[in-house]
């Protein structure tokens, strides 16, 4: 059997850190949907990086999701 997988979707996630609440780390996160399936990590990276100085509070992480198809190529 022959699967090809298809980028259907990617999100930018920005997490961003408020702070402690007792010993829980508390982390906001703000979603960016309809990215171009072909675009680069770096330039993904530096856009979110440049999202974060928009922002009040730090930015913790930047996560790339991604969803795929997969299909298969006999059907």
């Amino acid at each position: 059997m022959a699967v090809t997988d298809i980028k259907d979707n990617v999100r930018l996630k920005l997490e961003l850190d408020v702070g402690l609440d007792g010993n829980r780390q508390v982390i906001k996160s703000k979603t960016l949907s309809k990215v171009k399936t072909d675009v680069l990590s770096d330039d993904l990276f530096a856009v979110a990086e440049s999202l974060a100085g928009l922002q009040s509070l730090p930015l913790y992480k930047v996560k790339r999701l991604e969803e795929i198809e997969l299909v298969d190529e006999e059907l």
